[in-house]
């Protein structure tokens, strides 16, 4: 599936670049659309940009201590037991 755009995304370049190349008559508004798809690319970016740096505030808010609290006194826990077992093996 992605070939395929790939391939589309390609052709549409190489034939929009030949026509600039052979300055057809509606070069000038070839140019103007060629600006808008470039004003829209760069919105898409700054807009996917702002969404993944709230998605990680997101996440940094939320992954707070007392979320790991339960994982890290488990991890402590097994340690002890492990250091228990050692002990007691020697």
């Amino acid at each position: 599936m992605i070939t395929v755009v790939f391939l589309l995304a390609l052709g549409l370049a190489g034939w929009t670049f030949s026509t600039l190349m052979s300055k057809g008559k509606h070069q000038d508004e070839i140019t103007k659309e060629l600006g808008n798809i470039f004003e829209s690319f760069k919105l898409l970016t700054s807009s996917i940009t702002a969404l993944v740096k709230l998605l990680m505030k997101d996440s940094i808010a939320s992954a707070q201590d007392e979320d790991f609290q339960p994982i890290s006194s488990n991890v402590i826990d097994l340690l002890k037991l492990e250091k228990k077992e050692k002990n007691e093996a020697a």
